[in-house]
């Protein structure tokens, strides 16, 4: 089954099914994928633009400044929404919660406890001194998985 939800105007994420829909990814203007889903034999994450097949032709592609930008890994729940809460905490300058709540918000996420690690460990970094224990961030995200 196909899953893709928007995160920001220009982030959607997905499972590896989205990234093959072509229909979905053209009703939601998504010309780039960022794929995570790091399949045996495939080298690491890559970026692919994917043009757009619709009727209303190429006009429709990639004309504005600010692509829309799907990321996927295979079952959608882990790798690709700890990418884009990775984004969020860098580019967005939010901190891990916040990031992991607005993307949970919108997506259903099952982080794998070695990816909150990786959270965990940017959140240190990027906060150093901070009087918040991160492994309480780390609580907080199974705590929340457990009950969604």
């Amino acid at each position: 089954m196909s899953t893709t939800s928007r995160v920001t105007d220009y982030i959607f994420v997905g499972n590896l099914n989205a990234a093959y829909n072509g229909r979905t990814l053209c009703r939601n203007n998504i010309d780039s994928i960022i794929d995570m889903s790091s399949l045996p034999g495939d080298p690491g994450p890559s970026l692919s633009l994917i043009p757009c097949t619709c009727s209303r032709g190429a006009r429709h592609t990639s004309t504005e400044k600010r692509k829309r930008v799907l990321v996927h890994c295979r079952d959608g729940y882990s790798l690709a929404p700890t990418c884009i809460i990775q984004y969020l905490m860098v580019k967005q300058n939010m901190r891990l919660i916040a990031a992991y709540e607005v993307l949970r918000a919108k997506y259903p996420v099952n982080i794998r406890e070695c990816h909150q690690n990786v959270l965990v460990s940017l959140e240190r970094a990027l906060r150093p001194g901070g009087n918040v224990d991160p492994e309480c961030f780390k609580q907080a995200i199974s705590r929340k998985v457990a009950w969604t």
